[in-house]
């Protein structure tokens, strides 16, 4: 259903939903989600080089995030209230699973941007050149050119790798697999003792 109805920008940064933009009104969440961002390192972890402009953050002389749709942690909120919504379980206990799991995948969300800002705050270390170069197919020639085009890869290797997969196949599945364990087959059991006891 949300891949018919849903269509986001190459660069996950329009949101077009049933062929209307509704780019403009997800904008103050990209902007509270960059504030908050930029709070936490700047403000609270006290790092003064870290730099927020619009959208865009960053630390002096790093690559500049640029906060978007795909950034936010919606789609995956929106995504994770429907499976639970369609799963199996006792609907009172939905009604306050369903926002701790929220606020659970909104901290982490928070936490994968604020980690990602970490990770390419001093560019990329050299055991990932031979890597890049075999993902990729290039050749390292130490031009500028090439040192940013690596940077970038360098970023897209765990924002679109390794949290996007910590992100739905470790915290959303875990949480599902808590709601099916410690809510869904208790409710099951039950739920069958309770046939079995009026068929008796």
């Amino acid at each position: 259903m949300w891949k018919l109805c849903v269509h986001e920008g190459a660069d996950e940064s329009q949101l077009l939903i049933l062929g209307r933009d509704f780019t403009d009104t997800i904008y103050p969440i990209c902007r509270i989600t960059a504030d908050f961002t930029y709070w936490l390192i700047h403000d609270l972890f006290g790092y003064h080089n870290y730099n927020i402009d619009g959208l865009l953050i960053y630390f002096d002389n790093s690559l500049k995030m640029k906060i978007v749709w795909g950034c936010t942690g919606v789609k995956q909120m929106l995504l994770f209230t429907f499976i639970i919504v369609c799963y199996f379980g006792p609907w009172k206990k939905k009604l306050y699973f369903i926002p701790i799991s929220l606020l659970i995948l909104a901290s982490i969300n928070i936490f994968r941007l604020v980690i990602t800002s970490f990770v390419i705050k001093d560019g990329f270390p050299e055991w990932f050149i031979p890597v890049n170069e075999s993902m990729k197919g290039l050749t390292w020639d130490g031009s500028p050119k090439m040192y940013w085009e690596f940077y970038r890869d360098w970023y897209y290797f765990f924002h679109d790798g390794i949290f996007k997969w910590v992100y739905y196949d470790g915290v959303m599945f875990l949480l599902w697999l808590y709601w099916h364990e410690k809510f869904n087959l208790p409710y099951q059991k039950n739920k069958l003792e309770t046939q079995k006891g009026l068929e008796i």
